[in-house]
């Protein structure tokens, strides 16, 4: 089913500012609540709505939206598979992810069950990492091997923690196994019960009584990974992309990748949008009478040829030597710099008869100076 319109989801127009923006989630986001709204398609819905804002609300990915939708974000690697909406909810309401946070929040108490999320493993099975690109990497894509360390559950005890002798893992005899507990207490508007994750079992409902040998009980250990990952064509700085299966090794599964690009400046070349501008250097003569120029490309040097006359911070365009994009390719644009070029003395000699000629244009405007100054 094709996306909805993310300002469409949010009721917001597309000129709204960051404080409409957060006003109209918080408003949709407490509507859709899969704790508080038991409609059939309300979970749906609540991801849609924080998914809308986790795009909205990024000045960088909001841009990439505006002009180029949905594959325009996707092409950046964002991607709503694997998407907790909760991470958003939190991040704005503070809780952890049940509405009865919310609702405690003011009343100084939790109402009803805990948050599901309480309960997984404190693992995160996805990794973030940073990695440095050179402009062209940036612009042309890459093959790129990174170096980095991943949580790897014990092949030992298979990250419980605990020993494989018989009696290593008991039932927590404080929740007897649920995994929470149940606190009553007297509040202004009567009594009230209020469901905590146990503190002695953390919620698993279960207690390590031997420790793994090999792991001392902590689960896991860091394990130094090296894999080779693709660049995407286009990248803009500070994007963030997810290759699949790279992650943590959790509970037998592998997590994702998330990877923050930042792209080293180049020395020559700029970007705006989907165009590069760099500078060409020119000898002056050579712009005087034209001729070919070399101008440095993403894809490598192009001969180009210049007019007669050529001015100094003129440009010239080389058509589709930009950002390759979904939607096209931009332009390369050269700016034209005269050199500060060094001839020999016949040189300067030869050059010195071209002085020497008149030159109208000149003429005229010395002529119109001394008008003006009375000589």
């Amino acid at each position: 089913m094709a996306k909805r319109d993310y300002y469409d989801v949010l009721g917001v127009s597309k000129t709204a500012d960051e404080s409409e923006i957060k006003k109209a989630f918080r408003k949709k986001a407490m509507e859709y609540h899969p704790d508080r709204n038991k409609s059939p398609d309300a979970e749906e819905r609540f991801k849609e709505v924080n998914e809308a804002y986790e795009v909205l609300s990024d000045s960088n990915k909001r841009a990439t939206y505006d002009q180029f939708g949905h594959d325009g974000l996707n092409s950046q690697g964002f991607h709503s598979e694997g998407f907790d909406p909760f991470d958003i909810f939190n991040q704005v309401f503070g809780g952890s992810g049940g509405f009865e946070d919310i609702f405690g929040s003011f009343f100084g108490g939790g109402f009803g069950r805990s948050s599901r999320r309480e309960y997984e493993d404190e693992k995160d099975p996805d990794i973030l990492v940073a990695i440095s690109i050179s402009f062209i990497e940036s612009i042309l894509g890459a093959k790129k091997k990174i170096e980095y360390n991943i949580d790897s559950e014990c092949n030992v005890c298979h990250g419980s923690g605990a020993s494989n002798d018989p009696g290593s893992i008991e039932t927590c005899n404080q929740c007897k196994g649920s995994g929470y507990v149940i606190l009553t207490r007297k509040t202004m508007l009567g009594v009230m019960q209020q469901q905590s994750i146990c503190d002695k079992c953390k919620g698993q409902g279960k207690i390590i009584a031997k420790k793994c040998k090999e792991c001392n009980g902590k689960k896991y250990f860091k394990e130094k990974v090296v894999e080779t990952i693709d660049i995407p064509v286009g990248i803009v700085d500070n994007a963030k992309f997810v290759v699949k299966k790279l992650g943590n090794k959790i509970n037998g599964k592998r997590g994702d990748l998330y990877v923050n690009v930042r792209i080293v400046p180049s020395a020559i070349f700029e970007r705006h949008n989907n165009d590069i501008y760099v500078i060409v250097k020119v000898d002056p003569i050579l712009a005087i009478v034209g001729g070919t120029v070399q101008v440095p490309t993403p894809y490598g040097i192009k001969n180009i040829k210049i007019k007669p006359g050529t001015k100094h911070d003129e440009k010239i365009v080389v058509s589709n030597h930009g950002v390759k994009g979904t939607y096209g390719s931009g332009d390369l644009f050269g700016v034209i710099k005269y050199s500060v070029s060094k001839y020999d003395s016949k040189q300067i000699d030869e050059l010195k008869k071209f002085a020497k000629t008149t030159n109208n244009e000149i003429e005229k405007y010395i002529e119109q100076a001394r008008r003006e100054i009375g000589e």
